[in-house]
């Protein structure tokens, strides 16, 4: 086996919140990396596909999993029935601008910790000390839960 120059990986100059930090460790590479690997490194994962996704797929994907056009279309009668045309716009809009500031900060912890595990992941992370897996769960079930009903 040959010697190669081993490497620590700092978590805090790539700026990402890791697993590690709990415990004062460091990932440690024995190979040349991009900046991408370093990062899926720091937070305790191995490269294992290529994540190259294009503006199209990621709408693609977006869309089919907010179901859009059947969340307005179930509930067109009521909105109509109990609060005519102008509510049912008007509240559409203003729950539209509020869901925004729920995405802009769900997508500020996943792009803190790209990892697939997304927000499972992060609750896992920022939970505190031996809640992560729980936290992690009851994350994955509310999700679930909420895309079934």
């Amino acid at each position: 086996m040959s010697s190669r120059e081993q490497r620590v990986v700092d978590d805090h100059t790539l700026q990402v919140t890791s697993i590690f930090q709990k415990t004062g460790d460091h990932a440690v590479l024995d190979h040349v990396a991009d900046s991408d690997e370093e990062v899926l490194t720091a937070l305790g994962y191995k490269q294992e596909f290529k994540r190259d996704f294009s503006i199209w797929s990621s709408f693609s994907v977006s869309f089919s999993v907010l179901g859009l056009l059947p969340s307005i279309a179930s509930t067109l009668g009521y909105n109509l029935a109990y609060s005519g045309p102008a509510g049912s716009v008007w509240g559409w809009v203003v729950a539209a601008i509020l869901i925004q500031f729920v995405a802009f900060s769900m997508a500020e912890l996943c792009s803190s910790m790209p990892t697939a595990g997304g927000l499972y992941y992060a609750s896992a992370v920022l939970a505190p000390e031996g809640w992560g897996p729980l936290c992690s769960w009851v994350g994955l079930n509310a999700s679930f839960l909420t895309c079934q009903c």
